[in-house]
């Protein structure tokens, strides 16, 4: 279906993230993740002109909520970005990748039932994968607790940032939605790190800028955008869990772009991942059909 195959282009820009981020080297966390969102906001801009003009007004409640999704995201890069800078890319994903489980944990608690048993299982395969993956680089760490923290707050802000989307897309266009969503962000993430200097010249080179660029054109231009379009047929549930298949294809991207060698727990923890995103999208084809 066109629909998935739209969330699976999406989640092979978002696996960009890691690698942008790496090759922008010490550029401040807060500088590429407002970066990031101001240029997705810049990229859908006019769209949301021509569909505003066009009739494709926005209620109260649409508006609130997509300003509520979008402080979301700027918790979720400004604290996933973070994290990535102090921790291996193994422990970060293991702790970002939690989101699945959070919006199966927020969902039951609103009464909305426990997910069914196929993706309860496709979510077990995942985390048996990432926990592999994670396990492996928390043997031997890189960094520090507070990037712990920071990877855990940016799982929990990314269930939220899907959740809320879901309830606002299936009735606003996706263009006026990201153009919100994503504004709000850069306006949160440029407000809280403009006094800590974080756009500072001397620490901003060419590559960083050049990263931060890619950041905003691919990961959010396409990736996210993708995702947020998707949401408006998908379930977050599925959408997460598109999301866990990041560490797979960020280390192949590794091997592409930087020449890095695959390690062998990324190689054993993949193969749990794959089948845990092939269940979960057969649930998926099962629910759009019905």
């Amino acid at each position: 279906m066109p629909i998935l195959l739209l969330a699976l282009v999406g989640l092979l820009a978002v696996s960009h993230g890691v690698i942008f981020v790496r090759l922008a080297g010490d550029a401040p966390a807060l500088f590429l993740a407002t970066a990031r969102v101001a240029i997705g906001t810049i990229l859908f801009a006019p769209v949301a002109w021509i569909a505003w003009r066009r009739g494709g007004g926005v209620n109260r409640r649409s508006f609130v909520l997509s300003v509520l999704a979008g402080l979301c995201l700027a918790v979720h890069f400004g604290t996933w970005i973070e994290s990535v800078q102090r921790l291996s890319i193994a422990e970060s994903a293991i702790l970002v990748s939690l989101s699945p489980v959070w919006i199966a944990v927020i969902e039951t608690v609103l009464g909305r039932g426990l997910p069914s048993r196929r993706v309860l299982l496709g979510i077990a395969l995942c985390l048996l994968g990432v926990g592999i993956i994670g396990y492996d680089g928390a043997s031997r760490p890189v960094g520090d607790p507070i990037g712990l923290v920071l990877a855990g707050i940016g799982g929990l802000s990314m269930a939220g940032y899907l959740l809320v989307g879901q309830k606002v897309r299936s009735g606003m266009p996706t263009a006026l939605y990201v153009t919100i969503c994503y504004g709000t962000a850069a306006g949160a993430l440029a407000v809280f790190s403009l006094p800590l200097g974080a756009f500072d010249p001397a620490m901003i080179g060419g590559q960083a800028l050049a990263a931060a660029l890619a950041l905003g054109l691919v990961c959010q231009g396409i990736g996210h955008s993708a995702y947020n379009h998707a949401l408006g047929r998908l379930s977050p549930i599925f959408v997460a869990i598109c999301l866990l298949g990041e560490p797979v294809l960020s280390c192949l991207l590794g091997v592409v772009y930087l020449g890095e060698a695959i390690p062998a727990a990324s190689v054993i923890g993949g193969v749990p991942i794959l089948v845990g995103v092939w269940l979960a999208l057969l649930e998926e084809v099962n629910r759009l059909r019905k």
